[in-house]
């Protein structure tokens, strides 16, 4: 289609209305429109053409032949337009969701698996820890642990109940058998191995310690093999399927919940409470 032979479109509106009504005046009031913009609109037209579309006779006006024909066929346009229009209208539009999550549940657990939540709604992920500004950051929904104080007019719906464990490549704990460990720490969660010890009253004797920034980093330094890292469950259960880890001493339940933070209640949106119904069932299932 060469559309460099179309008139233009916008004045089209304009152009119909008055056909209909064979007045300016009362296409300008029906559009809300004034009397010139009407008439400027038709000129374009006109112009486009290089012929009359309407002859005018003192206050009225008249539809030319090919006026008439330009009027036929753009009303039926107009008209399939419109019933498309509404088409789009009535049908649900595809769904978003503004989701904040902790950094190492994101990029080990929840990135993976976010196909598996829906065909129709896109969720658009950021990480971050700790406290958090729904309004401000225009998030729908934030996953943490329950280890900081929120707002009091949050709603929040308990995930899962945290557990964690030792964990270590298959080979590094051969080589425990024989030696003492390497105990991997992580500077945001410094103590991860106390808390450990005292929810399971067990004991590993270490040799030496290595310090991480991060805990996703101390869980990449014990599939590599270069120690023992405490690990939370949903974080580690791909790695322990796939055999790139193991947990000898079992996992044990912390006073720490993952819960999510809204500003709305969950259950007064359906792709909301949708999303965190999935949450919970796929963290409760890992």
């Amino acid at each position: 289609m060469k559309r460099r032979n179309l008139p233009p479109l916008g004045p089209l509106v304009s152009f119909c209305a008055a056909a209909e009504h064979q007045s300016f005046t009362k296409a300008a009031q029906e559009l809300n429109l004034t009397h010139g913009a009407i008439s400027r609109a038709v000129q374009q037209l006109e112009q486009h053409f290089e012929q009359p579309l309407f002859y005018r006779r003192s206050r009225r006006v008249y539809l030319t032949e090919k006026g008439q024909l330009l009027a036929n066929q753009a009303s039926i346009m107009l008209k399939d337009l419109e019933a498309v229009s509404e088409q789009i209208r009535q049908q649900p539009s595809g769904q978003h969701l503004a989701v904040s999550c902790e950094p190492s549940l994101a990029m080990r657990w929840l990135m993976p698996r976010l196909t598996q939540f829906s065909d129709t709604t896109e969720v658009h992920l950021s990480t971050a820890g700790g406290p958090v500004d729904l309004a401000a950051q225009q998030l729908d929904l934030a996953i943490r642990r329950s280890d900081f104080n929120w707002p009091d007019d949050y709603w929040v719906t308990p995930l899962t109940r945290e557990r964690i464990g030792p964990v270590c490549h298959p080979d590094y704990l051969s080589t425990m058998q024989q030696q003492k460990a390497t105990l991997l720490h992580t500077r945001t969660r410094p103590s991860a191995w106390k808390d450990w010890q005292d929810k399971s009253e067990a004991f590993i004797v270490s040799q030496k310690e290595s310090y991480f920034d991060h805990f996703y980093f101390s869980l990449q330094a014990a599939v590599a093999g270069l120690g023992m890292t405490i690990g939370a469950e949903p974080l580690v259960a791909d790695d322990i399927r796939m055999g790139h880890l193991v947990a000898p001493f079992g996992f044990v339940e912390t006073d720490v919940e993952y819960v999510a933070l809204s500003l709305k209640d969950i259950q007064r949106d359906d792709t909301l409470l949708s999303f965190v119904h999935w949450l919970k069932e796929a963290l409760n299932n890992s």
